[in-house]
């Protein structure tokens, strides 16, 4: 079954504010897809009209070739954390659980299942409200996994989580996209799905930024600068010159160059006889990468 996300043209208006603008990309099976952009952006906004939990203004987003809420079975396709805080403070965890596979027609050991994956086996006897807010996300990532669904759509997810917490739910989401579901997955900060995310999903004021795999988002916003280490950094800079690069030296046998790619580089300086303890092809990071595509587009910054 095909359970591709598909948002076209969607557009949400609150009164005088435009949330989303004209919003259109697609979410695959078998990846990890982060969703990601400033605060403001529309993140939430995309995902509860996914979700059903509000109307869109114009466009569509369905899971599957349909809506979510026409879904019989909704647990059953359909993983989605939103709120992790979203339970009752008075009830066990295991009993909030338990709750939920009854309106879904699911069996009470697949709580019990979901728990272990989670962690949280040790204390499901708890009452929710005594919870951290790692704990809580982590009965969030419980409930979305209880009906064993192909799809999970997931808010903030690291949000609240330890290092430890965190290292773990990046090994956890690259499993299930393994497994062939599709996994979508919502952030602010590129720094929490690095190591994590295949594609993304980049927006900034309720439109389309990016839609692209990691790899070529950093090799599109990379400076494209390789530097050197060499005894014949005199030579290099003069060869390399000559080839049409620009170059540069500390003086330190470190020379820097533009306009030319690390394997270019390296050829030449084989073909020169030039003696390398070093070559590097300089990259941006995630964070770099993301600051540079959504430069402009935050509801709030700091001046510069």
């Amino acid at each position: 079954m095909d359970m591709t996300i598909s948002v076209e043209g969607l557009t949400k208006r609150f009164g005088d504010t435009l949330a989303l603008d004209d919003l259109t990309f697609t979410v695959g099976s078998g990846r990890v897809t982060g969703f990601v952009g400033p605060n403001g952006a529309g993140k939430t906004t995309t995902m509860r009209v996914l979700l059903g939990l509000n109307s869109p203004t114009a466009g569509r987003a369905l899971i599957g070739g349909e809506p979510y809420v026409r879904m019989t079975t909704p647990l059953r396709q359909v993983g989605a954390l939103l709120d992790a805080s979203a339970t009752h403070p008075g009830r066990r965890a295991r009993d909030h659980l338990l709750w939920m596979a009854e309106s879904n027609g699911l069996s009470r050991s697949r709580v019990d299942v979901v728990l272990e994956l989670v962690g949280l086996r040790p204390v499901a006897r708890r009452r929710t409200g005594s919870f951290s807010l790692g704990m809580a996300q982590r009965l969030g990532i419980a409930a979305a996994l209880l009906g064993d669904p192909p799809v999970l759509v997931l808010d903030e997810p690291v949000n609240g989580l330890d290092p430890d917490g965190i290292v773990w739910i990046r090994g956890f989401l690259r499993s299930l996209a393994a497994e062939g579901r599709t996994v979508f997955v919502s952030s602010h900060l590129m720094g929490e799905l690095e190591g994590t995310a295949d594609h993304l999903i980049v927006i900034g004021r309720g439109r389309l930024l990016a839609d692209t795999t990691v790899d070529d988002l950093l090799s599109r916003m990379s400076a494209g600068t390789v530097t050197l280490r060499t005894p014949d950094a005199a030579e290099a800079m003069t060869v390399l010159a000559n080839a049409g690069g620009a170059v540069s030296s500390n003086g330190a046998g470190v020379v820097t160059v533009t306009g030319l790619d690390a394997e270019r580089v390296g050829n030449i300086a084989a073909a020169h006889g030039l003696r390398l303890s070093e070559l590097t092809q300089d990259r941006a990071t995630l964070e770099d990468a993301y600051l540079r595509l959504t430069r402009g587009a935050a509801e709030f910054g700091a001046d510069r």
